[in-house]
């Protein structure tokens, strides 16, 4: 499967590499391409301007302070369930409000 997996990959990457190549010789691509670039420096400026401000700045720092801990106890719940299905072999866990939830576990495989 690796070997099956790694030549499909080798695939797509020479047919992106040709649709890419055959974008960037069309001139009203380019053109289109300029403008959107053009589009965003600018939007990107009006962004700095309209979160330069305090209370934006506050927003900003608590969404973040937010996500970090939406992801951390994501990996707490992981590893929790994980506990929980060696002890008790159940794939099923049932939430405060008493609906049955099923556990899946993902897999994949990442050079050591």
């Amino acid at each position: 499967r690796l070997k099956i997996i790694s030549d499909l990959q080798e695939e797509l990457n020479g047919v992106r590499a040709a649709y890419q190549e055959s974008l960037e010789n069309d001139p009203a691509y380019q053109e289109l391409q300029e403008e959107v670039a053009k589009f965003r420096e600018n939007s990107k400026d009006k962004k700095v301007q309209v979160t330069s401000n305090q209370t934006m700045k506050a927003m900003a720092d608590q969404m973040k302070e937010l996500k970090t801990e939406i992801s951390e106890n994501k990996d707490i719940l992981g590893q929790e369930l994980a506990d929980y299905y060696k002890e008790s072999g159940s794939m099923e866990i049932t939430d405060e409000d008493g609906n049955v939830k099923r556990i899946v576990f993902s897999v994949k495989l990442v050079n050591g």
